[in-house]
């Protein structure tokens, strides 16, 4: 993996956690985008259920899918962003093949299990995109906050206490600013992980149709 994948990959996982804990407190909130939003992709903080899907109405299946040990099985395995598409394809094809009962059923709730999964990860990611960008935004007024005290330390002095005082300063300076460029450089890596994971929903939700017409 290259330094600047790891980098990325670092930060999601990072964005996961914190948006997890935020997601709990906030998810029942209505969300708008503004000035807490850094990316230039448009915030679409929830995923329509219609958009993604032609099958039976999921709202029951919503309800019960967990309740399947196979269904509940085969979502954990192929709704993660580490199992390539044609893997995640290969098990639902898989799975519906040894579907005996009511195969729309049962291929709905898989959806059902693929939706709520994927956009409850969606979401987690996203406040936490959020938070990243608060902590940005709170990093760059320390460092003006900083950047005014230096400039108000006389640089000709000789005295060794404010000598001192503005080496420390600068010191703090450099590596706060390069915590928030190396932040920054990561933020267009991390803003495109909602997106993958639309992608990601689509694709899924689309070969979980067309096993049901198999």
């Amino acid at each position: 993996m290259k330094a600047g994948s790891y980098l990325a990959a670092l930060a999601v996982l990072g964005l996961c956690l914190a948006g997890r804990g935020a997601l709990a407190q906030t998810q029942t909130q209505p969300q708008s985008p503004g000035q807490d939003w850094p990316c230039d992709q448009v915030l679409q903080p929830q995923l329509s259920i219609g958009a993604m899907w032609e099958g039976p109405d999921p709202t029951e299946a919503g309800k019960v899918w967990q309740n399947d040990e196979q269904v509940r099985a085969l979502v954990a395995r192929v709704a993660p962003r580490r199992v390539p598409i044609p893997d995640a394809r290969a098990e639902i094809h898989r799975f519906a093949l040894a579907v005996s009962a009511d195969k729309q059923k049962v291929m709905t709730e898989v959806f059902a299990g693929l939706f709520e999964t994927i956009n409850h990860d969606r979401s987690a990611i996203i406040h936490g995109i959020r938070r990243y960008h608060g902590r940005q935004e709170a990093l760059a007024k320390d460092i003006e906050d900083k950047t005014a005290q230096l400039d108000n330390l006389d640089p000709a002095s000789t005295d060794q206490a404010v000598a001192q005082k503005r080496v420390d300063m600068e010191n703090a300076l450099n590596w706060e600013t390069r915590i928030f460029d190396d932040r920054s450089r990561l933020l267009p890596a991390v803003c495109e992980q909602p997106v993958l994971l639309e992608q990601r929903l689509y694709q899924l939700s689309h070969a979980v149709m067309d096993e049901m017409g198999s």
